[in-house]
């Protein structure tokens, strides 16, 4: 009988391969969340990467699974470094509930990766967690804000585009605030 990783090898990490299977396997059963979540860890990169594609549309679906993984995620913030991983993760963390020390570890770790990183999905990805936690933590407003303007600067067409998109909503959320 195949494994849950026997459905997401390949040797493609530009495919998803049946990465979605999976995630109608994990909505239909959640207790196979953990064994995708553990996946994240796999040996093999593509089944790493296909694991944590499935987890985050998991999560997109029911956001609090992701929470009883909180600690999980923090811990290996800095392991993380495959960035077909890494744009998942960082998106992940938009959707933890984090107290104000967790907060800045997991901001300390996505700026490291927005400035770090070669790839525009995972500088966006980091963007949109970084706007995501600013809009529930309005002191963060100002400093989030200052760092997607940055990044739109010299940032290619995708990194404009969704920092227009959350420039726009910081705008929406301040005049609702009036």
């Amino acid at each position: 009988m195949p494994t849950i990783y026997d459905l997401l090898t390949g040797n493609d990490l530009r495919s998803i391969g049946k990465s979605n299977e999976v995630v109608q396997l994990v909505t239909s059963d959640p207790v196979l969340f953990d064994e995708v979540f553990d996946g994240i860890f796999h040996e093999d990169k593509v089944v790493r990467a296909r694991c944590a594609d499935a987890i985050e549309k998991v999560v997109l679906k029911f956001p609090a699974m992701i929470q009883k993984k909180k600690s999980v995620i923090l811990k290996n913030l800095n392991k993380f470094e495959q960035k077909e991983v890494v744009w998942h993760i960082a998106l992940m963390i938009g959707y933890l509930k984090l107290t104000p020390k967790e907060l800045v570890k997991a901001f300390n770790v996505l700026h490291k990766w927005l400035n770090a990183s070669n790839s525009i999905i995972v500088k966006v990805a980091c963007m949109q967690s970084l706007a995501t936690h600013a809009m529930k933590n309005k002191k963060l407003l100002k400093s989030v804000r200052d760092e997607i303007e940055k990044q739109m600067l010299t940032g290619a067409p995708a990194i404009k585009a969704r920092g227009r998109h959350l420039l726009a909503d910081f705008d929406k959320l301040k005049s609702s605030n009036r």
